[in-house]
């Protein structure tokens, strides 16, 4: 039964994830400003819960949204107001810090530092999103935007997670970082990046209408700096579920846990990725 909730929540996790990178627009905005808002909702409430830390929840998940419409207005189908939002974030901002003046809490140095920690770890890499689809690509696409870095980012990330999983389970025997992640090993992170460059490489080449505007080591770069990148950033979640002691960050996904499971790999890919596109981009020039 598990296992079926597990598949069922997956199919629908991947075709909603597929059909908004592919519409591109208000769903595409909408799918990666929803992401933010949950998972910054999501780790707030594990800090209260297992940290017994008290933040207002309410400001980070204000502060992490305004952040992504700020930092998105530099790319994509809402860029009017740019100066505007960015004023209102900023104005959030100052409201976080001066809120531990009133609150009383033990220690608000503390407080300060997990109500802001979500801008960074989540609300950045869900904006870095707009960048990836509208600015860091050769094509013009609709409106400016092309799906190819966005669907490829994921593709990667998902082929790393099942070639490191299955190859883990049936081969591997040499841990990878025991103190933090004690099932994953080195021949799994291994078979999972073979697995995401081939994912990356063959995907390419079948469908070139979509991602010609890179040569193929270019995508083979983008799996390996996706593979590194993603392995951190589970590793880095991983780190933070120990200290609270805890198995998933949330119910949200049956079978899957919480937002911040799903999308671990992709808050420390997402920067990569685009710094790596961006420099890409510069040196073509």
């Amino acid at each position: 039964m598990n296992f079926l909730i597990r598949t069922i929540t997956a199919i629908f996790y991947a075709a909603l994830m597929l059909f908004c990178i592919q519409r591109g627009g208000i769903w595409y905005f909408s799918l990666f400003l929803l992401v933010a808002i949950l998972a910054a909702n999501e780790f707030s409430t594990l800090v209260i819960r297992h940290k017994n830390c008290r933040i207002s929840r309410f400001l980070t998940i204000i502060a992490s949204a305004l952040f992504y419409l700020a930092v998105s207005s530099f790319w994509g189908i809402f860029q009017q107001h740019s100066v505007l939002k960015w004023a209102v974030f900023l104005t959030a901002l100052i409201v976080c810090l001066v809120h531990e003046l009133y609150a009383k809490h033990e220690s608000p140095i503390t407080s300060m530092a997990y109500t802001l920690l979500p801008i960074l770890y989540i609300a950045l890499p869900m904006s870095l999103m707009m960048a990836l689809g509208y600015a860091c690509h050769n094509g013009d696409g609709q409106n400016g935007y092309s799906p190819a870095l966005p669907l490829m980012l994921f593709l990667c990330i998902w082929a790393n997670d099942v070639g490191a999983y299955c190859t883990g389970c049936t081969i591997g025997k040499h841990k990878l970082f025991e103190r933090v992640s004690p099932k994953k090993t080195w021949e799994g992170s291994i078979g999972g990046g073979i697995f995401t460059l081939a994912v990356a490489g063959l995907v390419s080449h079948l469908v070139p209408s979509m991602f010609s505007a890179f040569p193929l080591p270019v995508w083979l770069g983008m799996g390996l700096v996706t593979v590194l990148s993603g392995t951190w950033g589970d590793l880095v979640e991983s780190l933070m579920k120990r200290e609270m002691g805890i198995k998933d960050s949330g119910k949200i996904l049956p079978g899957h846990g919480g937002i911040l499971d799903r999308f671990d790999s992709a808050l420390l890919a997402i920067p990569a990725v685009t710094a790596y596109f961006a420099i890409i981009l510069e040196l073509a020039k």
